[in-house]
Order: C-alpha cells, then sequence, then structure tokens
C-alpha cells in the first residue's frame, strides 16, 4: 500500500511532467495538464476520471471520497503558511476545507508576494511536505492512527460523514444535473462526532487501549 509520503512525491512528478492548470475545471481540455488536487489524486488512485475536465461538483465529490487522496491532500495543506477555512457540511457542522485551501494556494500569491508561486515553487513545497511527513512517520500508531498520526476511523476530520436524503433533481446546480444526467446522485451530508478520536483528530487513550488489549 502506497503511503501519503509516495503519494505526494508521486503528485509532483505527476505536474512535472504533465503540467499544472489552474483554470477552470479539475484538468485542462487543449493540453495534460492538471489541477494540483486532481494530480494529488491520479497520484493516489492511479487514474484520472473524466469528469475532471468536464464536471467541477463530480470532480470534487470523487477526490473527497478518496481517503489516501485527502491524507496527502491535509498533508500539503497543512504545510502552507496561510489558514484552512471551514466549510458547512450540515447544519452546525463545518470541516476544515484541505481541497479549497490547497487549490488557492496555488492561485493566489502568498504572503509577502505580488504573484502566485510558479510550478517549480509548488513542486518544490510538495516535495518539503513529502520530506516533512516522512519525518513526522515515525510517530504513528500502527492499528488505529495512519502514518500523519491521524484516527483510522474518520480519518482526522473528527466527525463522521454519512449520505442523508437524496437531493431532489429539481434543487441540483445546473452543474450537478449534469452530472445526475450522466448516472451520478447527490446526498444531503450528515454527519456524527467520531467514536474514537477526541474530536481534534487523535484517537482517544482508551481506543489505544482498547485496540492493545487485542494485540
Amino acid at each position: 500500500m502506497q503511503t501519503t509520503t509516495e503519494t505526494l512525491i508521486e503528485t509532483a512528478h505527476i505536474i512535472t511532467t504533465h503540467g499544472l492548470h489552474t483554470g477552470n475545471q479539475f484538468a485542462a481540455t487543449d493540453s495534460d495538464a492538471i489541477d494540483i488536487c486532481a494530480a494529488v489524486y491520479m497520484a493516489a488512485e492511479g487514474t484520472c476520471p473524466p469528469e475532471f475536465s468536464t464536471d467541477e461538483d463530480t470532480s470534487l465529490a470523487i477526490i473527497s471520497a478518496s481517503a489516501p487522496a485527502m491524507a496527502a491532500i491535509r498533508a500539503l495543506s497543512d504545510a502552507l503558511e496561510s489558514d484552512v477555512n471551514d466549510t458547512e457540511i450540515a447544519p452546525g457542522y463545518t470541516i476544515p476545507d484541505h481541497i479549497e485551501h490547497v487549490t488557492q494556494w496555488v492561485l493566489r500569491p502568498g504572503i509577502g508576494c505580488t504573484e502566485p508561486p510558479t510550478v517549480d515553487e509548488v513542486i518544490g513545497r510538495i516535495l518539503r511536505a513529502a520530506n516533512t511527513l516522512a519525518i513526522q512517520t515515525s510517530s504513528a500508531r500502527p492499528g488505529f492512527t495512519d502514518e500523519y498520526g491521524l484516527c483510522l476511523t474518520c480519518r482526522g476530520h473528527g466527525s463522521l460523514m454519512v449520505d442523508g436524503e437524496e437531493i431532489p433533481y429539481e434543487e441540483l446546480s445546473p452543474r450537478r444535473k449534469q452530472g445526475h444526467d450522466l448516472g451520478h446522485r447527490f446526498y444531503r451530508n450528515t454527519s456524527k462526532p467520531c467514536p474514537d478520536c477526541d474530536g481534534q483528530d487523535r484517537v482517544t487513550d482508551a481506543v489505544v487501549s482498547a485496540y492493545e488489549a487485542t494485540l
């Protein structure tokens, strides 16, 4: 199984080979250039869904559903100097939007800069994030945290998201209607606190003790 560190290194290789796309959609239609978060997904899953160049909403759903891709995106997000914004997934429930954070970092000038980062700077930051993560992996606890030290149950979100009722077609956005016509279905998200971590992305001592008792 590929580690998050290896996923980040492969992401840097993909951007070096294909180029970095910063326009509409998650992949260019006139070249092989790929969005940074789509590149992470490709590195993690080994495929580039056709929706990446046609449907942003479906692309977001595809990337968000990949645990290894999200682990790498979070690792890169955590390596940035800027703060990550929260997105409300249900009334009263928010989670950090790491995809938006990483995407905006590529598009906007950084602190004290007048221009967005160059492709070489983006690749360099990805590789530094991979190196930092490699150092941190020594603190991982196999069995109940991943190599980034995050709860395996909720993947570090502090809450579990589950599909609620399906969103009626007439309430879908134009892009989601296109996805619906292609066979995709969209659901209202609901969430509940993770039973195995403390809400701060780390497993509790009780869970650790319970796991170790089974060894």
